[in-house]
């Protein structure tokens, strides 16, 4: 069983799409974190896209808050290369948590998995486990395709048009 640490834009796009029941699906028997700045983003944007307080409300994803001087450490290196805006900041906690828990960070952030990944944590994204879904028979790939393009319409940004998901993870090796 995996440790994840969950950010705010997997959990949003998914929450948006009303996705949230596949989500947990995907996720299998991963233990689910997310951090007590991740849910401040979700609740900030609950007033333009009230579905988000579906994610906020999941029974299934324990807050934890950065609790010691390792994980304090990690976030101040984590800022310092991020940034310090809202998002940055969930971001850098998400990171920091899933470094110091030796857990694998769930987020779609560009820089984030770059910095994430130069550091030597293990980083998920929403594509590649929607790929890990149909690899593992959680979903036929027609189904797959519907799924991405649902997140899609709910704001997901993806490097594709809705219906191009499947020869795309083909293109990336991920089936």
């Amino acid at each position: 069983m995996a440790v994840l640490v969950l950010d705010s834009a997997p959990l949003s796009t998914f929450a948006r799409a009303r996705q949230l029941p596949m989500l947990d699906r995907l996720l299998g028997r991963d233990e689910r974190f997310t951090t007590t700045a991740v849910m401040e983003e979700l609740r900030a944007g609950v007033s333009a896209h009230p579905e988000l307080q579906d994610a906020i409300d999941l029974p299934w994803l324990r807050v934890k808050d950065l609790a010691n001087l390792k994980e304090l450490r990690l976030f101040a290196e984590y800022s310092r290369r991020l940034g310090s805006g809202i998002h940055d900041i969930g971001e850098a906690t998400v990171l920091a948590l899933a470094e110091a828990q030796d857990a694998t960070a769930f987020t779609d952030d560009d820089v984030a998995v770059q910095i994430g990944r130069e550091r030597g944590v293990n980083v998920v994204r929403t594509l590649a486990l929607v790929a890990r879904g149909v690899r593992h028979h959680l979903l036929t790939e027609p189904e797959a395709d519907r799924l991405v393009d649902e997140l899609l319409r709910a704001g997901g940004r993806f490097p594709f048009r809705p219906g191009e998901f499947i020869p795309w993870a083909r293109d990336q090796g991920l089936f």
